[in-house]
């Protein structure tokens, strides 16, 4: 279809576990790449899963879009009514990553309707009250400040059930505009192109240009990759197998350093099913990273095995630092409850529920995209205690031989100081000869010089 394969790797996804937008995250992401829209506005915004990824994407794409969320912040029948934490995480997570360009507007849609000049808006969202008045009152009242070609989104086209009417809107919508097009998952999501300008981008053509069989390849296209985020961002179900087996899940966090700690605040969390290899990948933009990133591989008794280790630049896609699976040697720490097997750095055990490996990076400073390629099988506690009563005798061993190894460089240490020491004085006594040398060679020189001169001044002055 002349689409780029999708790359989007949202940083906010699901927060608080709400999600009913998740599956339309990589499509308007691309729509913003193509569209480069100056001004971008949202109706409603709630834990900011939509907004933040149109912030993610204008930052990634290093464009010069402002955006605004709209939103009162006290939910309301749809939504539910929940309290003052809500916006305070929200405008926290704005202030962190977004400040420069994000701006949130604490207001209803129609006192903020002032805000803005008709003809301004490049993409408006509008995912308010779901009434039919209400989202009806919402798209006709903000129409006007969106500009001739420009893009409106409104979420929840789909559901009948209760007062839920933007449905019926969307249907009035799409026998009005020339240029619609709906996604029917994630509770629909309509798409429609206010008339003036023209379709500049492939992506505009393919949603409002071509046949039902192309658009219906579009949806099936962002499904797809909204399946993908899913396994790998989200909730993975159990898999059927031939064989009845347990999959259960695994989280895995990466903590970036932060004013020299760690700290849950700043920790991102990727789940997986335990018994499996998974590549999973971490956006880490914050701008106070510095220094060495922390994994904990899950929380109980299981084992790691680690493979290759990726960290790219976040701006220009470089690589930072790796290591490899097939070294021998592991560019990073094992420590907490987790043990590193005495033969494969890259088996470890974790005996408790806190295990960290911390890798050997050089200065890292955000942002930057780590992947990491892991598979983390849960094991009983019984046969935990045998592998670990096991492991206990050649850590043992290898403690012994460290501890005896730092005596010895002790010892070593001690005796290249003295070595030293007397080298020094060597070169004393040495630069003292030499200086004696020279005084002999110059006395022997005078000594054998003076009676010849005389004797040449005698010869000289005798008569033949």
């Amino acid at each position: 279809m002349g689409l780029p394969t999708p790359t989007f790797l949202p940083r906010r996804y699901k927060p608080r576990n709400v999600g009913e937008w998740t599956g339309h995250l990589t499509f308007a992401s691309e729509l913003i790449a193509a569209l480069q829209p100056s001004l971008i506005v949202e109706l409603g915004t709630h834990w900011g899963e939509a907004y933040f990824t149109f912030c993610q994407t204008v930052q990634e794409h290093g464009l010069g879009s402002l955006c605004y969320a709209v939103d009162h912040w006290l939910g309301d029948e749809h939504a539910g009514l929940y309290g003052e934490e809500v916006y305070e995480e929200v405008s926290a997570y704005n202030a962190r990553f977004y400040r420069q360009f994000s701006y949130l507007l604490r207001r209803s849609f129609d006192e903020a309707l002032a805000q803005f000049a008709d003809d301004s808006i490049g993409l408006l969202h509008i995912d308010g009250l779901h009434t039919y008045e209400a989202v009806r009152h919402d798209f006709r009242q903000w129409l006007p400040k969106v500009c001739p070609g420009g893009i409106v989104l409104l979420h929840d086209i789909v559901p009948r059930h209760q007062d839920f009417g933007v449905w019926r809107l969307w249907e009035e919508i799409k026998s009005e505009f020339a240029d619609t097009f709906e996604f029917h998952h994630s509770w629909g999501l309509g798409v429609v192109r206010k008339p003036g300008g023209r379709r500049s981008t492939t992506l505009e053509q393919l949603l409002f240009e071509n046949s039902r069989g192309v658009q219906e390849d579009v949806r099936r296209h962002y499904v797809v990759y909204a399946s993908h985020l899913e396994h790998v961002l989200g909730r993975m179900p159990a898999i059927a197998a031939p064989q009845p087996r347990v999959v259960s899940e695994v989280r895995v966090k990466v903590f970036p350093r932060l004013g020299g700690t760690y700290t849950e605040e700043s920790s991102q969390i990727r789940k997986i099913s335990a018994g499996e290899w998974h590549t999973v990948g971490f956006d880490l933009r914050d701008p106070e990273l510095h220094g060495e990133l922390r994994i904990d591989p899950g929380c109980q008794p299981s084992f790691v095995e680690v493979g290759d280790i990726a960290i790219h630049s976040g701006e220009t896609g470089e690589l930072i630092w790796s290591s490899a699976a097939s070294s021998a040697t592991r560019d990073f720490q094992v420590g907490g409850s987790a043990l590193a097997h005495p033969e494969d750095p890259s088996f470890l055990v974790n005996v408790g529920d806190n295990p960290n490996i911390v890798l050997n990076t050089p200065e890292l400073r955000g942002p930057v995209k780590l992947a990491v390629t892991l598979k983390v099988t849960h094991v009983d506690a019984p046969i935990m205690e045998m592998v670990h009563s096991h492991l206990q005798t050649p850590f043992a061993d290898a403690a012994r031989k460290l501890e005896s190894a730092e005596r010895e460089k002790g010892g070593l240490a001690a005796e290249l100081a003295n070595t030293r020491s007397q080298l020094a004085k060597n070169d004393g006594e040495l630069q003292h000869l030499r200086q004696l040398l020279a005084q002999m060679q110059n006395s022997a020189s005078w000594i054998l010089t003076t009676p010849l001169r005389k004797i040449k001044a005698a010869l000289r002055s005798a008569k033949p």
